[in-house]
């Protein structure tokens, strides 16, 4: 009887890794942008090596954050040959979304730091008590910025989600032999990544634990917006 084939896990491990490191090169991009706003005061605050490598654990914690269900999904589902659809679903929505997600929390980055110095998280959005009026007034004062971070961002989207290969994903089912350890090993490196350490009982990189300097505007450059808005909403669970 001819078996059925099998695809290894790196197929799904090169989508993994290439979401990493697009999500790494957009963010280290975005920060550049932000430290060379504030030059003068990164030069006097000398922290111009501690942003990026503060920023790098922060970028990872939410990368790990966002590729959680990606493995689990992925590997679990993808095993079996009634779940290569469903497997092949859900690892495409996971990625795009986690995509759109982190260039839309970035491309509203700049009217916060411009005008309050800080990322969003949950409470500043909510802050917000007309968003219509909000988006109407940024929209006049600064539409060419605006147009120029929605075009980029679609072009991104269009080329990632080309670059997917969507036909040719789960073509096959993925081999057990493959895909249990990297379902195991990626779920771990996930949690590493969202904890910067190894104990699990201590709470997971915080936006509080990773103050570089004395200037706020020089830590909130060192943050991304998507692991400080994602770490407002579940931090009050977290005790």
């Amino acid at each position: 009887m001819r078996m059925k084939s099998k695809l290894s896990a790196t197929h799904l491990l090169r989508h993994l890794v290439l979401f990493l490191f697009i999500c790494i090169f957009l963010l280290t991009m975005v920060r550049a942008a932000y430290v060379l706003w504030q030059f003068p005061t990164v030069l006097e605050t000398n922290s111009f090596v501690n942003v990026f490598l503060m920023g790098l654990r922060y970028d990872l914690a939410l990368i790990g954050l966002l590729l959680i269900p990606v493995v689990f999904f992925g590997c679990l589902f993808g095993m079996f040959g009634f779940g290569r659809a469903l497997a092949k679903g859900l690892v495409i929505l996971f990625l795009m979304l986690g995509m759109l997600f982190v260039l839309l929390t970035e491309l509203i980055t700049p009217y916060f730091m411009a005008e309050q110095g800080v990322r969003p998280s949950m409470p500043e959005l909510q802050a917000i008590s007309d968003p219509v009026s909000v988006i109407a007034s940024l929209w006049s004062s600064y539409m060419i910025p605006a147009v120029i971070g929605v075009i980029l961002c679609m072009l991104i989207i269009i080329a990632y989600w080309a670059r997917l290969e969507t036909n040719r994903l789960y073509r096959f089912a993925l081999s057990p032999l493959s895909a249990i350890p990297l379902l195991f090993v990626g779920l771990v490196l996930c949690g590493f990544a969202m904890y910067s350490q190894i104990d699990p009982a201590k709470a997971p990189l915080s936006p509080q634990s990773g103050v570089i300097s004395a200037e706020p505007i020089i830590n909130e450059i060192s943050l991304n917006t998507g692991y400080k808005l994602l770490y407002s909403v579940v931090a009050p669970f977290l005790g």
